[in-house]
């Protein structure tokens, strides 16, 4: 019998390689079906990454506190914040005290003063940004001596000013820049804006918010609130407002949402969405809700407004602007007293006194019913981080639509969730970890397969 080798045989080493690669090949198939998998059964309320009232109000464009440190003479206030002022100008109980350069403002120790005293730290060149205003009291070491507590040098401060380190983002992090839309379609944005909305220049914020409040409650009227197109989904919000006011379209709160922040963002209002409800699995358990916030810097806050009905902003007794979970607190306690909204009157509000298609200031109570209806306790409110494009839920055959939906819903899905603020504990968090999970050790094994072919041709 002839047992010669076969011509040309395998090495076992490179056999060993194809084994390996044929491995990490199954292995990859696997972990991408466990990524698609875990993507069509996702839950909405898994949709987020849960944070705090703190990130989502306090960004770098306004000055937080981060730490106070002792510094020879006096503290000096640690401070993020996305500006760099030149120095300090600092008044004490209204008059001129004292000023420093640098970065961050210094409050000298006054040893022969314990009272409390007022201070305002403005930031220099003046303009630059908001004033910090901090009541302190420097309390030395011989004070608590003579109380026989045996205690340093202590500094007592009260201040409303934000104050900790948590994670922050500039405005700009929610901002849209629409590069994804034609420049016919921005000519045409601006044009609106320019000639049928009467933006200008020198209006303020609050200003501009009411020009495109009226702009969209008389162009585009009752007829087009109703059941959004499916295509709706995926299509850009200028083409949602094109088909509106043909009158060949209708939306839901989201798609008006949708296209007030379009045309806000182009006049150079700093806005975002936020939608609110509650679910499970993929389906509502009840309608929820979709309205807009804007920032006003001339407050330095983010404001709530409702484009579906016609609400501008919120002010409190104080006349600060309110922001969405502000009023839902607002709307847990029924406290509604001195809170008054800004409100064009129109088919939406007939019973509200004044005349018709004007801007009327109504105490919150007289028109509250969808904050009652809708700011429920058991609500989320998600911030969703551009692209302006909607959420995928069920239908996932409209990734193939349009590119800009399938990549902005896959951004959103691994590398930036809408952030979140709930009442309740959600499953938002460990959600997004697994995702993390899936996707990395997927890239791992397509590493691994690409490695072990190398080595495989290698062998041969």
């Amino acid at each position: 019998m002839d047992v010669s080798p076969s011509p040309n045989p395998v090495p076992v080493s490179s056999r060993g390689a194809i084994q390996s690669s044929v491995l990490w090949g199954i292995l990859g198939a696997a972990l991408l079906t466990a990524n698609v998998v875990h993507i069509v059964t996702r839950s909405w309320e898994a949709s987020f990454f849960q944070t705090s009232y703190a990130t989502i109000y306090y960004p770098t464009d306004v000055p937080t506190i981060l730490e106070w440190h002792e510094r020879e003479g006096g503290i000096e206030a640690e401070l993020n914040w996305n500006q760099t002022p030149d120095g300090w100008v600092i008044l004490k109980d209204g008059e001129p005290h004292t000023s420093n350069d640098g970065p961050y403002p210094f409050f000298p120790e006054i040893e022969d003063d314990i009272t409390w005293a007022d201070y305002i730290a403005i930031p220099q060149p003046e303009g630059i940004g908001k004033p910090l205003e901090i009541t302190l009291r420097f309390i030395p070491t011989e004070y608590w001596e003579n109380l026989g507590l045996p205690r340093p040098d202590s500094y007592l401060i009260l201040t409303d000013e934000v104050h900790g380190r948590f994670k922050q983002y500039p405005v700009s992090e929610w901002i849209d820049d629409y590069s994804y839309l034609e420049d016919d379609q921005l000519a045409e944005i601006d044009r609106i804006l320019a000639d049928e909305v009467g933006i200008e220049e020198s209006d303020g914020t609050l200003r501009k918010l009411e020009k495109l409040t009226v702009h969209f409650r008389d162009t585009l009227g009752t007829r087009c609130r109703g059941n959004p197109h499916h295509d709706d989904r995926w299509r850009d919000p200028f083409v949602i407002y094109q088909n509106m006011r043909s009158g060949e379209g209708q939306g839901y709160c989201t798609q008006h949402a949708q296209i007030f922040l379009l045309f806000a963002n182009r006049a150079g209002l700093s806005t975002r969405l936020v939608v609110c409800a509650r679910t499970k699995g993929n389906n509502f358990i009840y309608s929820g809700h979709s309205w807009i916030e804007t920032w006003v810097p001339e407050q330095g806050r983010w404001a709530w407004g409702d484009p579906s009905f016609a609400f501008v902003y919120a002010t409190n007794t104080k006349g600060e602007l309110l922001n969405s979970i502000d009023i839902a607190a607002l709307r847990k306690q029924s406290a509604w007293a001195g809170v008054t909204t800004r409100l064009y009157k129109d088919w939406a509000t007939p019973d509200v006194p004044g005349e018709e298609s004007t801007f009327v200031d109504v105490p919150f109570p007289d028109v509250v019913k969808v904050v009652q209806d809708q700011f429920v306790t058991s609500g989320i409110y998600k911030w969703r981080r551009p692209p302006n494009v909607e959420d995928l839920r069920s239908n996932y055959l409209l990734l193939f639509k349009n590119w800009e939906f399938f990549w902005g819903n896959l951004e959103r899905y691994y590398f930036k969730p809408p952030l979140a603020i709930a009442n309740y504990p959600t499953d938002g968090n460990r959600t997004y970890y697994i995702r993390h999970l899936l996707l990395w050790s997927f890239v791992a094994s397509l590493f691994g397969f690409g490695l072990s072919l190398l080595k495989s041709r290698k062998k041969t």
